[in-house]
């Protein structure tokens, strides 16, 4: 993991980095957001830890061309002051995550660990899945996943949407409800009452679901998230791809 510093005070600058590079190896460090902006852009850094205000150019302009240039890069932004506004800035651009100075370093480290496995993990499964195959697993759970739905409820849904992304199986159903659940979405207590048969329904089935992605994929899942809209009459399930 190749790992970007970014700040103006040279004593902080360089006891930080020394710090870092004891646990995580050759760690890139520079004094303005210019200099870091075109050492990022030749080491394509994994993850960025820059300062907010600093010479030439600030922590959220280099933010900003960082995005643009690699939308996935990990963030972490340092200031020695807490203002509202420039953290909302900061999360419209994109930032993962603000440290109030000083930085607590067992607090810096536990964060950097924590990206660093996710990152790993995102490596494995790249080399994984290429485009071809994953094509492939997405058509393959999305005809399996209509075919258990018409079989459980009676009613298959008119369109399955399947996409896999790295960790994350996302799979949305439309138009899933059955003819009497129709009829009774005119009432808004109705609403709700289908809304929690639904996610009962899918609680139930939640290892048959599983089971079903799992086969395809040839790696275990999880039920990360699952939300039901009864006014778009939508099913989205999101499955988490485990190690």
């Amino acid at each position: 993991m190749k790992i970007l510093y970014v700040e103006d005070e040279t004593q902080a600058r360089e006891a930080l980095s020394k710090y870092l590079t004891r646990r995580f190896g050759k760690i890139f460090t520079a004094s303005d957001g210019v200099e870091g902006f075109e050492i990022f852009k030749e080491q394509e850094a994994d993850l960025v830890i820059v300062d907010l205000y600093m010479p030439n150019m600030d922590g959220l302009e280099m933010i900003q061309r960082i995005k643009k240039h690699s939308p996935k890069t990990y963030v972490i932004v340092t200031s020695a002051v807490e203002e509202v506004e420039t953290i909302l800035k900061g999360v419209n651009l994109g930032i993962d995550k603000y440290l109030l100075k000083p930085i607590n370093p067992e607090n810096l480290i536990e964060i950097v660990n924590t990206y660093r496995d996710q990152l790993e993990k995102t490596r494995v499964l790249e080399d994984v899945f290429t485009l071809e195959t994953k094509k492939q697993m997405e058509d393959e759970i999305k005809r399996k996943f209509a075919a258990f739905l018409k079989a459980a409820t009676g009613k298959g849904p008119s369109d399955v949407t399947v996409f896999i992304n790295l960790d994350k199986i996302e799979i949305k159903a439309y138009d899933a409800l059955t003819i009497m659940e129709k009829n009774m979405i005119d009432n808004i207590q109705n609403s709700v009452i289908i809304e929690q048969y639904r996610k009962m329904f899918y609680s139930i089935n939640e290892k048959t679901i599983c089971d079903l992605a799992q086969e395809i994929i040839g790696s275990g899942v999880k039920f990360n998230r699952l939300e039901v809209s009864v006014e778009e009459a939508t099913n989205r399930i999101e499955l988490e791809i485990l190690k």
